[in-house]
């Protein structure tokens, strides 16, 4: 208990800094008021996370806390990202009367509970929005794909079972896309982007200071609930991989990764060049010290592509390219060859046995698919014992080929329609937009970076807690940008301001 007591300390007191630096950077986007409150809000999470002996302490707390701050919120979803990490993923089944157990509560459940269902039923209760209730051809693609992994399983399981697999999988995946894909309004958009990059700034600077200090701050919180994380200790070429509160390294650098691809577009409003270049800098670090070299490639993808859509991309990519190649030389022959340049994907040696493991993968997954092509097996983990590590664990980091071997590949063209209507949406959207509106070209170009990244990182490491919402946040995106069109297209657009506020009443 002691040492969690140092832990949070020392939480407290960098998140205490990161709240303060980007106070002015967040005030660009959201009023002092509500910066303040789910600062707050976040503060009071982690403390009583600490404090509490049962995670149902924390629990019962959380959902008082969170339902109450988002009926006090104008965009809750701005709460929710901001709030999603404040503690690692334990998880803990709730007991039942009639069955045995209802379900297992999470951090993520607990958001969806009482912050994106209520949302979403002040979206069907707003006038103004009565157009987006409905369900698009994203949501029953993805409506489809969660039913087929229903579907697939109910001749082996109870009615119970079932039903129950239903619903986590509306709580966890379809809710969370649908609300986070109907914030129609720009400045919400930007808020929830600001607010993401404010929960990934607190946990880049908790992890350099994990890396630094060799301790993992957060691990003695899940061991103290009873839900200790195995694979938390996690070293490359001989350096702790840091990981906040994120349960796992690799999904810190995902995380991290978006949250600077986010931080392209958010410091478009930031007067002080310096202070972009620092946190910048700051983010960098923080993905390096997660050794995810998924998050490393994710990151690079992210600023790379975001400097293509930007105006004067030729340009600015030879500048990168330039700079990244004299930054490797000056590495070859420097002591960093052998703590940075021995540990990236393709040219270094460290930690080749991971590579020879996932062509492993591939290889026997491909023979497995052909054998169930269209729908899968669900037992399909029964054929794959030859990749079963010392761990214990057979590790698909192929998002994309875990679908295919549980699902199909109906199931995998299923979700791959989701992605694919998102990022048509959103590239549409941007390319349209980006010339007569800089900072909605910003947007997009941030948006559509961060997502082709997720993309790639699915492929390397598996799906990132967030997936979802990147893709709902695309197809925000593009109805925000849409609505931008049709107002410059509008004759009063270019009316004396007195005239178009009479036009609009």
């Amino acid at each position: 208990m002691l040492t969690n007591l140092k832990a949070l300390a020392v939480i407290l007191a960098l998140a205490w800094l990161v709240f303060r630096v980007a106070r002015p950077i967040c005030l660009q986007y959201m009023a002092p008021e509500a910066f303040a409150r789910r600062r707050n809000i976040w503060f009071a999470l982690t403390i009583v996370a600490f404090l509490s002996p049962s995670f149902w302490i924390y629990g019962l707390f959380a959902l008082i806390l969170l339902y109450w701050a988002a009926a006090h919120d104008e965009n809750p979803l701005a709460l929710y990202v901001l709030v999603t990490f404040a503690i690692p993923g334990a998880s803990f089944y709730i007991p039942g009367f009639i069955v045995n157990q209802l379900f297992d509560l999470t951090q993520y459940r607990i958001l969806s509970l009482v912050i994106v269902i209520p949302s979403i039923v002040r979206h069907w209760n707003n006038p103004a929005h009565s157009t987006g209730r409905g369900l698009k051809p994203a949501d029953l693609f993805l409506l489809a794909f969660l039913a087929l992994q229903v579907v697939l399983l109910m001749p082996y399981e109870s009615v119970t079972a079932a039903m129950r697999r239903a619903f986590l999988a509306t709580i966890d995946t379809f809710v969370v896309f649908y609300a986070f894909s109907r914030l129609h309004e720009r400045e919400k958009l930007s808020e929830v982007m600001a607010c993401f990059w404010l929960a990934g700034a607190v946990m880049a600077l908790v992890a350099i200071f994990e890396w630094a200090r060799g301790w993992l701050l957060y691990t003695g919180l899940s061991g103290l609930w009873g839900d200790p994380n195995e694979f938390s200790w996690l070293l490359r070429g001989g350096s702790l991989r840091a990981q906040a509160a994120a349960n796992h390294s690799i999904n810190l650098g995902y995380v991290l990764a978006v949250a600077l691809g986010f931080f392209f577009y958010l410091r478009g409003r930031l007067g002080r060049a310096a202070l972009g270049w620092l946190v910048a800098g700051a983010f960098c670090v923080a993905i390096f010290v997660t050794g995810s070299r998924a998050a490393w490639l994710t990151a690079f993808l992210v600023a790379a592509l975001f400097a293509l859509f930007r105006p004067h991309a030729a340009r600015r990519l030879a500048g990168a390219a330039a700079v990244g190649t004299l930054l490797v030389a000056v590495m070859y022959v420097t002591p960093l060859k052998e703590s940075v340049l021995d540990r990236l994907p393709v040219i270094g040696n460290t930690d080749q046995d991971t590579v020879v493991y996932r062509q492993q993968v591939a290889e026997v997954s491909w023979m497995l698919i052909r054998q169930n092509p269209f729908f899968g097996d669900p037992f399909v983990a029964r054929h794959m014992g030859s990749l079963r590590q010392g761990q214990g664990i057979i590790d698909i980091v192929n998002g994309y080929i875990f679908t295919a071997l549980f699902n199909g590949l109906v199931g995998l063209f299923l979700q791959l329609s989701v992605f694919a209507i998102a990022l048509w949406k959103a590239s549409a959207a941007l390319l349209r937009t980006r010339a007569a509106d800089a900072d909605s070209g910003l947007q997009g170009a941030s948006l559509v970076a961060a997502f082709v990244a997720s993309l790639f990182f699915i492929a390397t490491a598996g799906y990132g807690t967030t997936t979802y919402i990147i893709a709902g946040l695309l197809v925000s995106y593009a109805t925000a940008a849409a609505r931008l069109t049709a107002a410059a297209d509008s004759p009063l657009a270019f009316a004396p301001a007195d005239l178009r506020h009479r036009g609009a009443a």
